[in-house]
């Protein structure tokens, strides 16, 4: 897998959280990888033809925001992102 060394360490609905957990990765010099995953979009591909109003992208399903550090890192990042409440 192409994020093997990588371990996910946060995950949030929040848009605000996860900018701010990036914020304190970057502000450490911790390398970070966006394992975002973007829900509306998929949901929009399972609709192309849109004769499913259920699938299209009205806002409604939320996007998954996640950050993974490498393994060496991962102790340090988990650490330093407990102080942001989860949403």
């Amino acid at each position: 897998m192409f994020f093997s060394n990588y371990i996910e360490v946060y995950s949030t609905l929040s848009m605000e959280n996860f900018f701010a957990a990036k914020n304190i990765l970057a502000g450490n010099n911790i390398p970070y990888k966006d394992m975002s995953i973007n829900n509306q979009s998929r949901l929009s591909w399972n609709n192309i033809s849109g004769d499913n109003i259920l699938l299209s992208r009205d806002g409604t399903v939320k996007t998954n925001y996640r950050l993974a550090v490498k393994k060496k890192d991962e102790y340090q990042a988990r650490m330093l992102l407990k102080s942001i409440s989860k949403a």
